[in-house]
């Protein structure tokens, strides 16, 4: 029986993750790579899954590995930021080939439909704008390490990870502190920039590098760059508000800005995450589950499955069935798939942290720590309140699912492991239902 070009598409994209971090663990485990702790096959595991599926979180310190494994995990990064799929059709271009009709079928699913006439151009397109965007990440952010007194090589270096790892969204360092950007604003506002580049998604960068003047911009372009101005915005200022009122001191609005964009699935950090008050955590929670945009390096429901429900909430208040934006209809098929993955998203969620609870001394861990370390692996994000290093095998084994799953994406897979939708013809008397 012919496959379907959804299920190929579905099926290049689950086991590209899967394959590029079974090889990431047999890497790790060479014996090319030392770590100074020690480096078992679960921590193995857990730091390739951590790297390709871009979230950030540590069993073992990134600083503890050789540059050999520093490089290994930088090039997983960049694999799973960018995606298999994209790295391989990538790589048939640049030797001057094309791709069959059918091979173009697969990526135009893969890219929700995108129009098949494109994918040359979209891929060469997300290609160029990843270079260009890392290649000046590195040099901006070379002369904030050169003030940390290293060395030239030494600088350069931590630049490059750097600049991968924020554009990416995957919050891995290579310095102890997760970075030395304490006392460093122009640090934290050049990697909140890269980290805001990379979760923009690329069919927003398309759509803005191919805009003709005479066009509109796509109605997704649009709610991706009001969502993300919005959630910066709003973000920022409760963080800085909560913690205004938590302690006098406060935070900065650096600070805050920086962890307001981070936390949409970037995972570096520049304050005491377990320092700050419950209220903030909470909005950190909302933030990361929130997440980047569609086709991005990042991860969480997305921006547009959240501006979505928010506006399908508001339509039903106002007493309106049809749900209009920039003169534009939303399909229905569109809202219930926004709520069904928020409500999918939020069910992992709920179920990872009980069964991590489960694992646990309830006086070694909180049930606030174990939450808020589940959203940030199912939502690749990487804050984290100090759960994973002390994890057991089975949290280990948890978290490393939830990264998995959060990074494909658990509709997807669920959609992936249906049978073939069958539309049926016939039509039965409506009835009502009582919700309120």
């Amino acid at each position: 029986m012919a496959i379907s070009v959804t299920k190929k598409s579905q099926f290049f994209l689950i086991f590209s993750f899967f394959g590029l971090i079974s090889i990431g663990t047999l890497l790790l485990k060479s014996p090319l790579v030392t770590h100074h702790d020690g480096l078992p096959w679960l921590d193995a595991l857990f730091t390739s899954t951590s790297a390709v599926c871009v979230v950030g979180l540590n069993s073992v310190s990134t600083d503890g590995f050789n540059w050999v494994g520093k490089l290994i995990i930088m090039l997983l990064i960049q694999g799973g930021g960018l995606g298999m799929v994209t790295i391989t059709a990538s790589a048939i271009l640049l030797i001057g080939r094309d791709f069959s009709w059918s091979g173009k079928k697969v990526l135009a699913s893969v890219s929700e439909d995108f129009p098949i006439n494109g994918i040359n151009d979209l891929i060469r397109t997300v290609i160029g704008y990843t270079l260009v965007i890392e290649l000046t990440g590195l040099l901006l952010l070379l002369p904030g390490f050169l003030a940390h007194d290293l060395t030239f090589l030494e600088a350069l270096w931590q630049s490059l990870f750097h600049a991968i790892s924020a554009y990416c969204n995957a919050g891995f360092s290579t310095l102890d502190t997760n970075l030395a950007i304490e006392q460093n604003s122009y640090l934290k506002i050049v990697l909140a920039a890269l980290v805001i580049s990379g979760g923009l998604g690329f069919y927003v960068i398309y759509d803005v590098f191919h805009h003709k003047r005479e066009t509109h911009y796509r109605i997704n372009t649009k709610i991706v760059l009001i969502t993300t101005f919005v959630l910066l915005t709003v973000g920022t200022l409760s963080i800085m508000g909560l913690e205004q009122l938590a302690a006098p001191e406060g935070m900065s609005c650096v600070d805050a800005f920086f962890q307001s964009t981070v936390a949409r699935t970037a995972g570096f950090h520049s304050v005491d995450l377990s320092a700050l008050s419950s209220s903030t955590q909470f909005v950190l929670v909302a933030l990361m589950m929130i997440g980047a945009s569609p086709n991005s390096t990042g991860g969480g429901i997305k921006t547009t499955t959240f501006a979505l429900v928010i506006l399908c909430i508001w339509n039903s208040i106002r007493g309106k069935t049809k749900l209009v934006v920039f003169k534009r209809e939303i399909a229905q098929e569109y809202h219930i798939k926004a709520f069904a993955i928020m409500l999918v998203y939020v069910l992992i969620a709920v179920l990872g942290s009980i069964i991590v609870a489960t694992t646990v001394d309830a006086s070694e861990f909180t049930l606030k720590q174990i939450g808020f370390e589940v959203v940030s692996a199912l939502t690749t994000t990487g804050l984290s309140l100090g759960y994973s290093d002390g994890a057991g095998i089975y949290g280990k084994t948890a978290l490393i699912i939830c990264m998995f799953v959060g990074r494909v994406g658990p509709f997807l897979i669920f959609m992936f492991l249906m049978s073939k939708n069958r539309q049926s013809h016939l039509s039965f008397p409506e009835e009502h239902i009582i919700l309120t």
